[in-house]
């Protein structure tokens, strides 16, 4: 429990000398306009909302469909559908811009029909590419809790001639609704705090959120009053929602289903093999054209100077790795923490949740005013950029790394205190075996997120350090698209290689043990 409450004292301290940061530099705050700023609140609620309701539609939709159906490359689908929550937003919105931009070839294709071209930029183009990410999320989530469903049901459906609209209502739905609260307050908090998508897509100060206000007030107008106001307003009202709903976002695992697999009733269903076959399409025309756009941009690798995609290659491994390791090691902790404190465990399950509420930007905007008090923001970009991704992947890892070690709390923890065994003796030979699988995946994920990271490196950033995310960024404004084909290929395939590697490990050791 000891390096659980470390962890929360850590965090604690440091978000407070982060505000503590903004606030020292801030002139005054008497003078702020309010109508500015409950502007850039209320866009950011707004998309947020609309992202979050999409995306669970969607989601539904197609995980219903995906398991009523079955067909040839359901489970290459499916495995994509997980991947493309591992793409860095820059690259996506590259991929989207590559089709619905000016010059994208649906637009390309309405002008040769005589209609006028859509514009990606504002709101349509921010929920867009937040349903491209969170949708295939949200169906990966309902269709796995689907899929759990005891196969005895299916049996007693099917020998009760329930119809397909029975069958939603008395199974389907309530697994649904089950799902999606949790869902819903962490779709709606990631896009809430979503900082490279608004920043590339918003097209202005109408379509700014927090964070990009957050950005813009320190990075153009060295406005620490206004950042200090923002980040005060997102800390307070995603802090409070986020706390409000924590008892939703950690629960115990489900026991997996034990027996073969039972084909479900309403598959017969003609209408309803009609609405899954328009689901499915949907999402394959959602998912498939960015994947595709990005995978050719590997062929203009050939055409631009490596070094520099090398050297921001390399910078974005150094800090991926600690950032990755950290995340791993402070989710141990805490759920750790959490069991061996019983029923007063909430608060290291709350712990994960002020990466949400106090968003990496707003965190690294304070560092980055303590710095310059010092002379040189230069001096901490390192750990600040390290610290502010592994907090960023921290709820995600959280959510892998906590149902593994209740498991070994329940089938070994009273023999486990029985024996002694605690500390590294336990993670070694009690907890290690379960968890060798999702530590792999979950150093996937939050490598991932550190390789993605536009936001804080884009405050810090500069010749001294440029990732991969960041010269990406700085080729697409100034419309090199061709060597920004090839960045974007080039870091998708850095993070697919992460993820395929970790799977890899995870198996061999999770068989091996």
């Amino acid at each position: 429990m000891k390096a659980g409450l470390l962890v929360v004292g850590v965090l604690v301290t440091l978000i407070i000398a982060a505000f503590g940061g903004l606030i020292s530099v801030a002139e005054r705050f008497d003078g702020l306009a309010l109508a500015p700023v409950l502007s850039v609140a209320r866009f950011t609620v707004l998309q947020a909302g609309l992202s979050t309701f999409l995306s669970l539609a969607l989601g539904a939709l197609l995980a219903l469909a995906l398991a009523r159906r079955q067909f040839s490359g359901r489970s290459a689908f499916i495995a994509a559908l997980g991947a493309i929550a591992a793409l860095p937003p820059i690259v996506v919105v590259f991929a989207l811009t590559a089709i619905w931009g000016r010059a994208g070839f649906v637009n390309d294709g309405l002008a040769a029909m005589g209609l006028q071209r859509v514009s990606l930029y504002g709101l349509g183009g921010i929920l867009l590419a937040h349903v491209f990410f969170n949708a295939p999320f949200a169906a990966r989530a309902f269709l796995a809790a689907i899929e759990r469903t005891p196969g005895e049901h299916w049996r007693l459906a099917s020998s009760l001639g329930m119809t397909p609209f029975a069958i939603l209502r008395s199974i389907d739905a309530p697994i649904l609704w089950r799902e999606t609260p949790s869902l819903a307050i962490l779709i709606f908090l990631v896009c809430a705090t979503s900082f490279a998508i608004p920043l590339a897509l918003g097209g202005g100060p109408g379509a700014a959120t927090l964070e990009v206000a957050i950005y813009e007030a320190l990075r153009f107008d060295v406005d620490f009053s206004r950042a200090a106001m923002l980040a005060g307003i997102q800390v307070l009202a995603l802090g409070g929602l986020a706390l409000a709903f924590a008892p939703l976002l950690t629960r115990p695992p489900d026991d997996a289903t034990a027996g073969r697999r039972i084909a479900r009733p309403d598959s017969a269903s003609r209408s309803l093999a009609i609405l899954d076959m328009a689901a499915i399409g949907l999402a394959f025309a959602l998912v498939l054209p960015p994947l595709i756009a990005i995978a050719k941009g590997g062929a203009a690798l050939s055409t631009m100077t490596i070094t520099p995609v090398l050297k921001a290659a390399a910078t974005s491994l150094l800090v991926a790795t600690p950032s990755a390791l950290l995340s791993v090691a402070a989710a141990i902790a805490l759920a750790r923490a959490r069991i061996a404190a019983g029923r007063r465990g909430s608060l290291f399950a709350q712990t994960p949740l002020l990466a949400l509420a106090m968003p990496p930007l707003a965190l690294a905007s304070g560092f980055y005013a303590l710095a310059r008090q010092i002379g040189d923001p230069s001096l901490i970009a390192w750990p600040a950029l390290i610290f502010a991704n592994a907090l960023t992947a921290l709820p995600f890892v959280y959510r892998l790394i906590e149902p593994p070690l209740l498991i070994a709390e329940a089938r070994f923890g009273r023999l486990a205190r029985s024996l002694g065994v605690s500390g590294l003796a336990r993670l070694r030979f009690i907890e290690g075996p379960l968890l060798r699988a999702p530590v792999g995946a979950a150093l996937a994920l939050a490598g991932a997120f550190s390789l993605g990271d536009l936001g804080v490196v884009a405050l810090f950033g500069g010749d001294s350090l440029m990732t991969l995310p960041l010269l990406l960024y700085e080729r697409l404004g100034a419309y090199r698209m061709a060597e920004a084909d090839a960045i974007a290929a080039c870091l998708a395939a850095l993070v697919l290689a992460l993820f395929i590697v970790s799977r890899r490990l995870g198996g061999r050791d999770a068989r091996a043990s």
